[in-house]
């Protein structure tokens, strides 16, 4: 029996020593980042004490706005402080209205009508921008005489393009026919 010596200056282990060393030595790094960040983690979870504050100072002046919003409904909901903003509502539509010039309108609307088409109706309306809307009703014997108006219409520099908004047939009673429109009118009130 021969017997095998060994020597482990000639043939060492080679590198598993090297491998476990390292991978022990980033087990106990991860480790150690895993704790500081779960230490980090729970210590952020916790609200600090100047935010709870601010949150609960928040939530009283929400409460009181809630409060003032229901006593400043209750006041606006009262019978006669809605009769009070009808009729002052009532009021200055009235005087808007009484700003407006008829005998300036008719005599832009003399310089745009054809003499074969008739104004049968005509009402003013202001708009919150304090725009003039003239609504008009107008009768015309042709197609073509109610096409000549609104050429004239949108040509004019005191009139913005007309809103046709519908039109009526001539019949036994009408012999015209009719024509609704809207149209902007550049009066200054």
């Amino acid at each position: 029996m021969t017997r095998m010596e060994m020597n482990l200056a000639t043939h060492p282990f080679g590198r598993s020593r090297l491998f476990w060393l390292a991978s022990g030595v980033a087990a106990l790094a991860l480790a150690a980042g895993a704790v500081g960040l779960g230490m980090a983690f729970f210590g952020s979870r916790a609200v600090p004490d100047e935010m709870i504050a601010t949150q609960q100072r928040l939530q009283a002046q929400i409460q009181q706005l809630a409060t003032e919003e229901a006593q400043l409904r209750a006041e606006l909901g009262d019978p006669a402080t809605v009769d009070v903003y009808d009729r002052s509502h009532f009021l200055n539509q009235l005087l808007t209205r009484k700003g407006i010039s008829w005998t300036r309108t008719f005599a832009d609307i003399e310089e745009v009508l054809p003499p074969r088409v008739l104004m049968m109706q005509i009402r003013p309306e202001v708009t919150y921008d304090n725009d003039v809307q003239l609504e008009m009703q107008v009768g015309a014997e042709t197609w073509d005489d109610f096409i000549e108006f609104v050429t004239t219409l949108e040509g004019s520099d005191r009139f913005g393009p007309p809103n046709v908004r519908g039109y009526s047939p001539p019949n036994e009673n009408e012999p015209y026919f009719r024509f609704q429109l809207t149209v902007s009118y550049a009066q200054q009130l």
